[in-house]
């Protein structure tokens, strides 16, 4: 069967048994409340802050961006909006000079979304919808979190919500608004959390053309490809996050960081070697001798499985 063929379909599968797997390794984690710069100001200010933040946060290291922002935007960010309205890309090269991956800084994408975050965020703020929203701390509904944050463009592009979702997380995580429904948080899927879930075989694929395309890192991946891998990882995600009893914006987080840390691009020999310093202290706890996945991960225990790569999808939604 041709890829095409198979992409009519859903050439995708979920491993309810490894779902439960994962949860066991889950088992007794607690992610750890952590003092940032930010943390001492206005709620506010935090929201308009997180929101700028990751309105531009794509492919790109999360620390480095944070951090270059945090030093340009803080103490109050609310007050740079009209500012921000008219920054430029050589703005956002210097902000990020120094980058190891300089391709990825793409200042001129960058400018243009802050741009656009930040006239919709002054809008919001004067309207008052922002306060609204830290008192109310509803996610569902047509005046929720998702419905406002959605308004704004960067956020807008996505089918499955992305960047909407983790600035859920964050500000969830962070105790910058405690959503009255948190049961209404849901995943976000991006590239390292899909190459955890394909490769501890959580979510596999059935056909052979799909499993050679993902054997295989490329630039251009077919986009139903990865909509269909998002979709059937987000309801992954949800099982082992039920078998858990881990909230969504908790296992998020944890998953990323072992995506990003331990279960890397390139077929990685961290699997029984994490890297410590590389791990918050939180992560680290369940991952002191090993990777908490590498006890029943397909592409670590099966030899014949083989290393999937994440589709690279070169788009400001992923």
């Amino acid at each position: 069967m041709t890829i095409d063929r198979a992409l009519s379909g859903d050439p995708f599968r979920i491993d309810q048994i490894l779902c439960r797997e994962a949860a066991r390794g889950y088992s007794g984690f607690k992610s750890l409340h952590t003092v940032e710069p930010w943390s001492d100001l206005p709620l506010l200010s935090q929201f308009v802050f997180k929101t700028l933040f990751i309105s531009v946060c794509q492919q790109f290291n999360w620390d480095f961006l944070q951090n270059a922002m945090a030093q340009w935007l803080l103490p109050a960010p609310e007050a740079k909006l009209l500012q921000l309205e008219g920054v430029r890309s050589p703005e956002i090269a210097r902000l990020l000079k120094g980058y190891s991956k300089p391709e990825r800084i793409r200042a001129q994408q960058r400018a243009r979304m802050l741009r656009e975050t930040a006239g919709r965020l002054r809008q919001l703020l004067n309207d008052g919808v922002l306060q609204q929203l830290v008192e109310t701390r509803t996610l569902a509904g047509p005046q929720g979190f998702y419905a406002v944050i959605r308004s704004i463009p960067a956020f807008a592009e996505d089918p499955l919500e992305k960047k909407v979702r983790v600035l859920a997380h964050d500000l969830f995580r962070e105790g910058i608004i405690r959503f009255s429904d948190p049961e209404n948080l849901k995943p976000a899927i991006e590239y390292h959390i899909l190459r955890i879930y394909l490769r501890s075989g959580r979510v596999y694929p059935i056909n052979d053309a799909v499993r050679e395309a993902l054997r295989q890192p490329t630039l251009n991946p077919r986009g139903r490809m990865v909509k269909l891998l998002r979709q059937r990882v987000e309801e992954a995600m949800n099982l082992t996050s039920l078998y858990s009893g881990l909230d969504i914006a908790t296992l998020n987080y944890l998953e990323w960081q072992i995506g990003r840390s331990i279960c890397i691009p390139d077929p990685p020999a961290l699997c029984l070697d994490p890297p410590h310093h590389e791990l918050p202290p939180d992560v680290n706890e369940i991952c002191k001798t090993a990777c908490s996945l590498s006890t029943f991960c397909r592409a670590h225990t099966q030899p014949n499985y083989g290393w999937f790569h994440e589709p690279q999808f070169q788009k400001a939604i992923y």
